[in-house]
C-alpha cells in the first residue's frame, strides 16, 4: 500500500492521494462532532521492532476486525501477505505469523493474483468469512507489459471476492476471479497514471442489505471518486452492484472475460473525495461516519495533512468534510518529520456488532504510524489507536 524500498511496491493508500481535497479545521456534523478524547494517549497496538514476522511485516491497511466463531476477535491491517492479528478483543489482539492469504505474483493481469491485500471483511457466523480484495498489477516488473518504468505508472487495480471457511486463518479467491469493481479497460489501457478501483471500506450491513464504498481514479468514461456497491445476498460475490446514479444497477465487467461494450460507469458520491478508511454505524444518533487519510493543503492552513471525517444517514449522502486531527500524513514533503500517519480507521471494542460495524459515543481511532528517517520511510511502522469521542452539540 505504500511505495517500498527496492522491491516493495507502492500500496493502495498512495493510488488515491491525489484525490484528497481539504476542508476547514474545525470539526462538527450537524449535531456532532468528533474529537480525540480528552487525555487519550496514543497507545501501540503492533510494534514492528518487537513483533514483526519478517521485515515487511508491516500494518500497510485500515483496520477490518470481527469475532470468529471461537470467540476470539480477528483483524486485519496488513501488508500483500496477510497475516491476521487475534486475540480476546480488540483491545487484546497480538500479531500472528501465519499467512492468511498471498498472491501469486503472477504476469498474467486476467489472473487478478500479482499483489493482494484483504480490503474488507464480513462474517455472520464467525467461520465464513467473506473479503473484498484490494488487487495490484504492478506492470513495470513484469518484461513487457508496461510502457513505462516507474510503478505508478504502471499501477492497475481491481477489486475482486474471496472466502474464507475457517474463521479467517486461511482465504480462497474465486476461480475464476469475481471482479467486484473493476475499470472498463484492460491493464494496457491508459497507461502513464495508475488506474482502476481501490480500497473498499469495510462491509457495513442496513436493511437486509450490505455496503461498502470503493475509490477509483477514473478515465475512459469513469469520474474519479468514491463509488457506493451493494449486494442483497453476501455469500454470492457476483451479486455486488454498483450505484448508477439513481439505483444498485451496475454489476462489474470482467475486463479480461466479458463483453466491455456493456460496462459502465459507477457515479462518484459527493463529498467524498478519496479511499475511505472506515464506515460505522453511531448508535446514539443512527448516522454512518467515514473517515479518510487526507493529505497537506497549506492554502487552508494543512500543512501535513489530517484525518477527516464525513456524516451520512443512508450512505449516498453525505456532508461536507470536517478535520478530526492534524499530522503529517504519507504525503507530508517536510523532511524534519519523524513520524507520519496513514490508513485511519474507527472501531468500537464494545461494539454489539461481530464485525464492530457499530461506535457507541467512544471509540478508537487505528493508525499506521510510519518511522520516518532522512525524508524516506521503510518498513518500520506501527499499528496504533487513540481514543475518540462523539460529542452531542448543545443547541
Amino acid at each position: 500500500m505504500m511505495k517500498r524500498c527496492r522491491a516493495e511496491l507502492a500500496g493502495p493508500l498512495a493510488a488515491l492521494m491525489l484525490l484528497a481535497v481539504p476542508s476547514a479545521l474545525s470539526a462538527q456534523a450537524p449535531g456532532y462532532r468528533v474529537e480525540i478524547a480528552p487525555g487519550a494517549q496514543e497507545e501501540v497496538v503492533f510494534d514492528w521492532a518487537r513483533q514483526r514476522c519478517e521485515q515487511w511485516d508491516i500494518p500497510d491497511a485500515p483496520l477490518r476486525a470481527y469475532r470468529d466463531d471461537r470467540g476470539e476477535v480477528v483483524a486485519f491491517a496488513s501488508h500483500h501477505r496477510s497475516r491476521a492479528m487475534i486475540g480476546r478483543g480488540l483491545d487484546r489482539v497480538a500479531s500472528s505469523c501465519a499467512i492468511s492469504f498471498q498472491a501469486k505474483r503472477s504476469a498474467n493481469p486476467s489472473d487478478f493474483s500479482d499483489f493482494s491485500w484483504i480490503g474488507a471483511t464480513w462474517t455472520g457466523n464467525g467461520r465464513d468469512v467473506f473479503a473484498l480484495m484490494h488487487d495490484e498489477y504492478h506492470a513495470n516488473e513484469h518484461p513487457g507489459a508496461c510502457r513505462f518504468k516507474e510503478a505508478m505508472s504502471c499501477w492497475y487495480n481491481v477489486v475482486t471476492a474471496a472466502r474464507s471457511r475457517d474463521g479467517g486463518r486461511s482465504f480462497t479467491p474465486d476461480q475464476p476471479p469475481t471482479v467486484v469493481a473493476a475499470p472498463t479497460f484492460r491493464q494496457d489501457v491508459g497507461q502513464g497514471r495508475h488506474r482502476g478501483f481501490f480500497n473498499p471500506s469495510n462491509i457495513v450491513q442496513r436493511d437486509g442489505a450490505w455496503y461498502a464504498l470503493i475509490a477509483t481514479t477514473g478515465g475512459e468514461g469513469q469520474k474519479p471518486g468514491v463509488c457506493l456497491f451493494k449486494t442483497t445476498n453476501i455469500e454470492d460475490a457476483t451479486s455486488w452492484r454498483a450505484y448508477d446514479g439513481a439505483d444498485f444497477t451496475l454489476r462489474a465487467v470482467d475486463p479480461y472475460r466479458g463483453d466491455l461494450s456493456q460496462a459502465k460507469p459507477c457515479q462518484p458520491l459527493k463529498e467524498l473525495p478519496t479511499t475511505v478508511g472506515s464506515v460505522t454505524r453511531h448508535e446514539a444518533s443512527g448516522r454512518w461516519l467515514a473517515i479518510f487519510h487526507l493529505g497537506p493543503d497549506p492554502s487552508k492552513g494543512v500543512v501535513g495533512g489530517r484525518v477527516a471525517y464525513s456524516w451520512s444517514s443512508d450512505l449516498l449522502n453525505w456532508t461536507p468534510l470536517q478535520t478530526l486531527v492534524t499530522h503529517p500524513t504519507l504525503w507530508s514533503k517536510d523532511c524534519s518529520d519523524q513520524q507520519r500517519y496513514a490508513y485511519g480507521a474507527i472501531a468500537d471494542p464494545a461494539s454489539p456488532s461481530r464485525n464492530f460495524e457499530t461506535t457507541g459515543d467512544e471509540a478508537f481511532l487505528f493508525m499506521t504510524k510510519l518511522h520516518v528517517s532522512g525524508c524516506k520511510i521503510g518498513p518500520e511502522r506501527d499499528l496504533v489507536r487513540i481514543k475518540v469521542r462523539i460529542v452531542k452539540e448543545t443547541p
